[in-house]
């Protein structure tokens, strides 16, 4: 293993330029320069040696338990309200902490960073972030894999995600040069939950990709399916709403193939009837609804059914083709009746009325609101609209 830290440096990049830029040089400088070098030095450090050498281990036993109660004071003056104070007072421990140890330094980030993150403090964040990046320039794997997936978890509190990113896909190309399977697929998944967490959704998607890949030669269905899913997810919420599609149809064959899968056929077709409709592409949209519907009545799935049944409706309300959308919701009717949902065969005698109004059918629009009246009084809802309803079409009739 000792051979990879050689083989494998990490591709680390230098401080970003515009990161840099973005912080004054008077507070860049100072905080990033060696304490030890200070004129004068910090009172919580010792005097100056005469021969220049590291603290000893009583020094930094002393100094660490001033840095704790340092803390200890940031913390008291951020609760009292006086930011500005404390974020001073926290960047003074955690330069000093760095003359403790790097772990303790990038603890002391870690905690004072989801704090300032909270406070919406971005110059500090901006520079704990560079701080993170001359430590990080320094380390290789696999040697400091464990100190790196921790400063990983730091850089995101940062809100530095692409430093953050880099470092799992060191981790996942260290682990995969190693022979270590199962350590790559889960920095991988880590990675595709960040970019994810962050919006990223294209490159979410194109990391679910290579898990879904490995799945696939690895012969792991479970994984494949769950990984097709979120690939899928992902490429939605990036509006590829093809890409979406063909990886549910590879979905759907999946579910289709194994009976104790079946009960998640429906709402997948329904996932992809949606896609249909948000690409214009109405015909297959539509199919795709009375399938989803049909598959999901064999599985007692109602409430999928009875989505499926609105959505249907209001394609054909586009078309106009409102005979087939009164016969919908009779369907629907049914369903929730089935479901024993009284607010579903309220809203549904509604959409009737609605669409025997339409249709020119004023007795039929009237007796569908007048059901309608019937389970609002009973649901304590809506009961003075179907009363206007049923007022105005017997006006317009008289």
């Amino acid at each position: 293993m000792g051979s990879l830290s050689v083989a494998i440096a990490l591709t680390l990049s230098t401080t970003p330029l515009a990161l840099a830029q973005a912080l004054r040089p008077e507070v860049r400088f100072p905080f990033l320069a060696d304490p030890l070098q200070d004129n004068p030095l910090d009172p919580l450090l010792p005097p100056r040696p005469t021969v220049s050498r590291p603290l000893s281990p009583l020094e930094l036993y002393a100094l660490e338990q001033e840095l704790d109660q340092l803390a200890l004071e940031a913390i008291a003056l951020d609760e009292a309200g006086e930011l500005e104070a404390a974020r001073l007072v926290w960047r003074r421990e955690i330069r000093l902490r760095r003359l403790v140890g790097i772990d303790a330094e990038l603890a002391a980030i870690g905690r004072v960073g989801q704090v300032l993150r909270d406070r919406n403090a971005t110059p500090d964040l901006q520079l704990y972030a560079l701080r993170l990046d001359e430590i990080r320039a320094d380390l290789t794997l696999p040697d400091d894999a464990d100190r790196l997936e921790g400063m990983a978890t730091t850089y995101e509190v940062l809100g530095d995600v692409d430093a953050a990113a880099e470092i799992r896909r060191d981790l996942a190309d260290a682990a995969l040069v190693g022979g270590d399977g199962a350590e790559h697929r889960r920095q991988l998944d880590a990675l595709a939950v960040l970019r994810a967490d962050w919006f990223y959704f294209p490159e979410a998607a194109q990391v679910y990709g290579e898990l879904v890949a490995l799945a696939q030669t690895g012969g792991n269905r479970d994984d494949e399916i769950r990984y097709l899913g979120l690939q899928a997810e992902n490429l939605e919420e990036a509006q590829d709403f093809a890409g979406a599609i063909a990886l549910q149809q590879r979905l759907l064959t999946l579910y289709q193939s194994d009976e104790s899968l079946w009960p998640q056929i429906a709402a997948l077709q329904h996932r992809v009837a949606n896609n249909y409709r948000t690409l214009g592409d109405l015909d297959t949209a539509s199919r795709q609804y009375q399938i989803a519907y049909t598959n999901a009545i064999e599985q007692q799935q109602l409430e999928v059914a009875a989505i499926a049944i609105n959505d249907l409706a209001e394609i054909y309300k586009t078309l106009g083709r409102w005979a087939d959308v009164g016969y919908l919701y009779e369907q629907l009717l049914l369903v929730e009746q089935q479901a024993h949902s009284a607010y579903g065969m309220m809203a549904a005698y509604d959409q009737l009325g609605q669409v025997h109004e339409q249709l020119g059918a004023t007795p039929s629009a009237l007796a569908a609101y007048r059901e309608g009246l019937v389970l609002a009084r009973v649901l304590g809802s809506q009961q003075t609209y179907f009363e206007e309803q049923i007022a105005r079409l017997l006006e317009e009739a008289s």
